[in-house]
């Protein structure tokens, strides 16, 4: 007797077609889940092949019943199959995203190999991931230019005016030619800023500085944040058997993709934009919505493209501002790795480690302070204690005098101290960091 394994998410077995009804709850459950389903009767729920009688109808009245109790209307594939002794049974399969699917009014899901009906939160996620709300939505203001936008597409060399042509290739209009969402955050007149906040120390009891990119076309936006937080991506230089290593804050690449992806997969409907957030040892890209309902997490992280704005993303691509769909979070999580992602409560959160301490937070260790080019000279005695003087003004750029001065001060702080020779010795730090 043939033995067709065990049933899974994309899988149902059923002894015959006197479990129908049940069978098209399953291929339901399963198309919501994963978009394919196949159900085989003739078959005892631990995959043996018992076989079933098939007559003339058999295949119209399964077809006909799936058309008739699914919607939206689905046409499954029925195939009749022979097993090595003889017995016959039949596969009904489907594929779809066309989500959610119901039946006589119900949308279930699979669950391993279980079929339950689906949650009101499962509804809203699978309706969310279904269309391109944005491209259906109305703008509230309907005056709109898009100037910068053309700029922007004419500078990747693409011949575009503002004019009906660019609103339908991009997708600005809606089914009633009136101007959507997304051209409203396209447009000259887009009045959602994007923020990035930079907070003193480990949490957001104290803000340090607040800087709104805001009143521009959604593109120019989002390469002025770029463009921001690359001025604060800060290198250190150390030395170590005699080899100049420079080490950067955070991956400024990865942070590229995290952040175009959270402008252009953000749940706009919310009117919620995304934001950076900066503390002493990490920085946070905040966005809002889910990834695809369907989309399991080995897809997402393996860099699966199911854009949720889809037409929005395209715009990021031909900005320029993407190489290609699906190709950020594998480059995220080259970087840092999956646990840098975190959903929680319609809300995702990216969060890249820096590499040491901003310098910030070291000249607040420091209570009497230190400017930058003294925090260079300190940081180089501390990430490499062998280095010289010489050395420190050869690898930062600074004067030897005034590393010469530096160290007497860092010395007069208790900050530093020489111990050995100079040429043969090493600084130690003895001050807070």
């Amino acid at each position: 007797m043939d033995n067709l394994g065990r049933e899974t998410e994309q899988t149902e077995f059923k002894e015959s077609t006197a479990k129908l009804d049940e069978g098209i709850i399953s291929l339901c459950a399963m198309l919501n889940r994963s978009c394919f389903g196949e159900v085989f009767f003739g078959v005892r729920d631990n995959g043996d092949v018992v076989g079933m009688d098939i007559g003339k109808t058999t295949l119209k009245r399964i077809s006909e019943t799936v058309r008739r109790d699914m919607d939206p209307p689905l046409l499954p594939k029925l195939e009749v199959i022979e097993s090595s002794d003889g017995r016959e049974y039949i596969s009904m399969s489907a594929r779809g995203n066309d989500r959610p699917y119901l039946v006589k009014g119900v949308a279930y899901v699979r669950c391993g190999e279980e079929d339950r009906r689906a949650t009101q939160h499962e509804l809203k996620a699978m309706l969310r991931s279904a269309e391109d709300y944005l491209a259906k939505s109305t703008a509230r203001n309907q005056d709109l230019t898009f100037t910068e936008f053309c700029l922007i597409l004419k500078g990747r060399g693409i011949d575009v005016s503002d004019d009906r042509r660019l609103h339908h290739s991009f997708s600005l209009l809606n089914d009633e030619e009136k101007f959507n969402i997304q051209a409203e955050l396209l447009s000259d007149q887009n009045v959602i800023p994007l923020t990035v906040v930079v907070f003193n120390g480990l949490d957001r009891t104290s803000v340090s500085q607040r800087t709104d990119h805001g009143g521009r076309c959604l593109l120019v936006e989002a390469v002025s944040v770029l463009n921001f937080v690359k001025s604060l991506n800060e290198r250190s230089v150390a030395v170590s058997g005699g080899e100049r290593m420079e080490r950067d804050l955070f991956d400024f690449e990865a942070f590229k993709e995290a952040w175009v992806n959270a402008c252009a997969h953000n749940n706009w409907m919310s009117t919620m934009p995304p934001a950076v957030h900066i503390f002493d040892d990490r920085l946070e890209i905040v966005s809002y919505g889910d990834k695809p309902y369907w989309l399991s997490d080995d897809d997402f992280f393996s860099g699966r493209s199911m854009p949720v704005n889809e037409s929005l993303m395209r715009a990021f691509v031909q900005a320029g501002l993407s190489e290609r769909t699906g190709h950020g979070v594998p480059v995220i999580v080259e970087s840092y790795g999956r646990g840098a992602f975190e959903f929680s409560a319609g809300q995702m959160v990216v969060t890249m480690r820096f590499t040491r301490p901003r310098l910030a937070s070291a000249s607040r260790g420091i209570r009497t302070g230190l400017t930058k080019n003294e925090l260079m000279v300190f940081d180089a005695m501390k990430d490499d204690p062998s280095i010289t003087q010489d050395e420190i003004a050869s690898l930062s750029g600074l004067s030897k005098g005034f590393v010469a001065k530096t160290t007497s001060k860092l010395k007069n702080m208790d900050l530093v101290e020489r111990v050995g020779s100079r040429k043969s010795g090493y600084w130690r730090v003895i001050g807070p960091v």
